[in-house]
C-alpha cells in the first residue's frame, strides 16, 4: 500500500451539500472496511480543521459590517455541521489503530 491510495481523493471538493447528504448516511447499509473507516476519519478531521479555521478567520476579521456578520454565521453553521458529522462518525465507525 502506498500513501497515494490511502489518501481521500478530492476531499477538498466536497461541498456542504455533500456533507449534508453524508450526515443522513446509514452505516448499517454498507460494510465498513478498515480502509473506509480510515478515510472517513481523515475526512472528518480535515472538515473539522477547515471549519475551525474559517470560524477563527471570521471572528478576527469582524469589522461589524453585515458581510462580516454573515461570514461569521456561515462559519459557525459549518462548524456546527462538522461537529455533528464527527459525532455521527464516532458513534458509527470503529476506530482502527
Amino acid at each position: 500500500m502506498n500513501a497515494q491510495t490511502e489518501q481521500a481523493p478530492h476531499y477538498e471538493e466536497l461541498s456542504s451539500a455533500d456533507y449534508a447528504a453524508l450526515e443522513v448516511w446509514d452505516p448499517t447499509q454498507v460494510v465498513i472496511t478498515p480502509r473506509m473507516a480510515a478515510r472517513l476519519w481523515l475526512q472528518t478531521s480535515l472538515r473539522l480543521t477547515r471549519a475551525q479555521k474559517e470560524l477563527h478567520d471570521a471572528i478576527f476579521a469582524n469589522d461589524a459590517s453585515e458581510a462580516a456578520k454573515d461570514r461569521y454565521a456561515e462559519a459557525r453553521a459549518e462548524l456546527d455541521s462538522a461537529e455533528a458529522w464527527a459525532l455521527h462518525v464516532a458513534r458509527n465507525i470503529p476506530r482502527h489503530r
